[in-house]
């Protein structure tokens, strides 16, 4: 994957950037013009920042979203590691809507891309401004490539609790606005599958395989900074997604990478909404192929409209590393395409 022929550059959404996706993906975006929403306070700290990481417990789990792994502060390890940050503050909040999520698996399982999702606050020192912001439902799916109307609707309307009550609880200091996207890039997935024979357990096959995978990222410097199962909920041992034999999604993060988008020069807190990457995989039950997914890094490029050539090279090397892991794996690679509908 090479980013310099992939990627769209930074304009405006129009006919320009529609005719410009690959003729292979034979998609065509939305008309939705908005990468991720943003709730702006003025004049918070620490205090404020305690509070919120509150607030995405005990209110989010009322209204249905579960908090899957939080990773908070990570200001502070870009200070640790590189001896300084650009930011007083930046968090991430995976979150994930689960009942209404699994409905959709067995209708397009790529929503795992985006499945759980981050909610992110970040603050930069120069500004003190601090932002709460998650990436748009309509941007989602248009990176996934998901159409059907019936999946688009329902992941629509499962983002709306949650927004109703970030706006309950700050709309009244908080100024909302919207990150516009600024284009798509040729290639917003890659998507693989690894066949394999017909296994006496799969459950430990598939233990197996998560191990090796975990390991043959974290041997190159990738942090697994999550794990959810899809099949059992965060409250119960119930498999409450029967029709696959496994189904999880990764957090995968990597620290230097994040720095060099994130903070450091020419710093993009913003584009923190795409992370940790999501990456899924799973077995259909009586299938024997494992089915892996996940954005392109180059889709952050694109939407965002990174210019900078530091944080281009380092997009392009995790495009073309994470796809040779996989590879090394026994993944082949497979066009972005509904597989349930094959």
């Amino acid at each position: 994957m090479k980013l310099f022929k992939q990627i769209v550059p930074a304009i405006l959404l129009g006919a320009t950037i529609l005719t410009s996706l690959s003729a292979a993906d034979e998609y065509i975006p939305s008309k939705n013009e908005n990468l991720a929403v943003e709730y702006t306070l003025e004049n918070k700290d620490s205090a404020f920042d305690k509070a919120f990481f509150d607030f995405t417990v005990k209110p989010l789990e009322k209204i249905g979203f579960f908090l899957s792994d939080p990773h908070h502060n990570v200001n502070d390890v870009y200070e640790q590691l590189k001896g300084q940050t650009s930011l007083s503050q930046l968090s991430f909040s995976s979150l994930v809507k689960e009942d209404k999520a699994r409905e959709l698996f067995n209708k397009d399982p790529r929503i795992g891309g985006f499945t759980p999702f981050n909610l992110v606050i970040y603050r930069k020192k120069s500004d003190m401004k601090t932002v709460i912001t998650h990436i748009t439902p309509e941007a989602a799916l248009d990176i996934l490539h998901i159409t059907d109307k019936d999946v688009r609707e329902q992941y629509i309307a499962m983002y709306k609790p949650l927004d109703d009550l970030i706006e309950k609880e700050y709309g009244a200091s908080a100024k909302k606005s919207h990150t516009k996207i600024q284009g798509y890039a040729k290639k917003n997935m890659m998507n693989f599958e690894i066949p394999f024979e017909k296994p006496e357990d799969i459950d430990t096959f598939f233990d197996a395989f998560q191990e090796k995978f975990e390991t043959s990222f974290q041997t190159k410097g990738y942090i697994i900074a999550g794990f959810y199962n899809m099949k059992y909920s965060l409250n119960s041992d119930k498999d409450v997604l029967p029709e696959y034999s496994n189904f999880v999604v990764w957090s995968l993060c990597h620290i230097p990478f994040s720095y060099t988008i994130f903070d450091g020069p020419n710093p993009l807190p913003q584009a923190a909404v795409f992370a940790p990457c999501s990456i899924y995989a799973y077995v259909k039950e009586g299938e024997n192929k494992i089915v892996i997914g996940m954005p392109t890094l180059s889709a952050w490029a694109a939407a965002l409209g990174i210019t900078d050539k530091e944080k281009l090279q380092k997009i392009d090397e995790l495009d073309t590393e994470i796809p040779a892991i996989i590879r090394s794996l026994g993944g082949v690679d497979v066009s972005n395409e509904n597989p349930l509908t094959k």
